[in-house]
């Protein structure tokens, strides 16, 4: 469980920098009707959260290079959804309040750590997974940490694997490292280049680092704010309970091309609680992303 929850908490962190996006998809390897005429479908996601429809406006994969673990996730601000397998052994109906797969709502992705709740029952289906697509069904009862319960029905997914995001953590052709209060930090990463925003991810262990620049128009200076949905943001989440936004700062781009974005970056993080004033300082950060 706590494993899908550092994974959701990053989701809502890095989710200002995406913009709704669908993409057509084909299936093939027999994922076609009759195992082999090719159809062509759309990217989505939809629920409903007590009885109301969520269609999400994003919806994507995560996988790790040499791992079977898989992680799909859909929005739509300000809910998101978040599905998660360890060991994903291909079609079949997989428990969604089990260690190894599990789903998880977010009521308000602002306010995550109070509008989270996470399944306790409930099931997710694959019926057709490959190389290029996962599609599904699912329906789960998650709960709050206040015991508040949310009843999701007649959840459906189709989820490209080729095109939409992909976390490589084996990607040796980039860098992103900062250092923080001082200590070198070094992290593996990707990135998201989607309708005009442009957002870089790292994890190394149970850290993750988020950077993202909203309305992305190619090198030049960033100024980084506390709002997360305009400008630029910085995020970073040391352990499962505790996440830090950025109140100032810049991102400088200093190259983008079609293989990657280069720059350099500091700022000073709030620790999300509004009753400290606990900050971090960035300094030194750098990335060097490809695509």
């Amino acid at each position: 469980m706590k494993k899908i929850k550092s994974h959701l908490l990053l989701l809502i962190l890095t989710t200002f920098a995406f913009g709704a996006c669908q993409k057509d998809i084909v299936f093939v390897e027999g994922s076609g009707p009759g195992g082999t005429k090719p159809a062509t479908n759309i990217t989505k996601m939809s629920a409903k959260v007590d009885g109301v429809l969520v269609e999400c406006d994003l919806a994507y994969a995560q996988k790790w290079t040499g791992q079977k673990a898989i992680q799909i996730n859909g929005f739509k601000n300000p809910q998101a959804f978040a599905f998660t397998w360890d060991d994903i052994k291909g079609v079949g109906t997989y428990n969604a309040a089990d260690i190894v797969s599990n789903a998880a709502y977010t009521a308000n992705m602002l306010d995550p750590l109070d509008n989270s709740y996470f399944a306790e029952s409930g099931t997710i289906k694959i019926t057709t997974y490959n190389s290029k697509v996962i599609i599904g069904t699912f329906e789960f009862k998650a709960v709050n940490t206040d015991g508040a319960i949310k009843n999701i029905t007649e959840g459906r997914f189709v989820i490209n694997l080729e095109k939409d995001l992909v976390l490589d953590q084996d990607n040796d052709n980039s860098t992103f490292s900062v250092k923080i209060d001082g200590v070198q930090t070094s992290f593996l990463d990707a990135q998201i280049v989607d309708a005009g925003a442009i957002n870089i991810i790292g994890i190394t262990g149970n850290k993750t680092f988020a950077l993202g620049i909203f309305n992305f128009n190619g090198p030049g200076t960033y100024d980084v704010t506390g709002a997360i949905n305009t400008g630029a943001h910085l995020s970073y989440i040391p352990d499962i309970n505790t996440s830090y936004h950025s109140i100032s700062g810049k991102i400088i781009v200093t190259a983008s091309t079609a293989d990657g974005i280069v720059g350099t970056f500091q700022g000073i993080l709030k620790l999300q609680d509004s009753s400290t004033t606990t900050l971090l300082t960035l300094t030194e950060g750098k990335f060097d992303v490809k695509y």
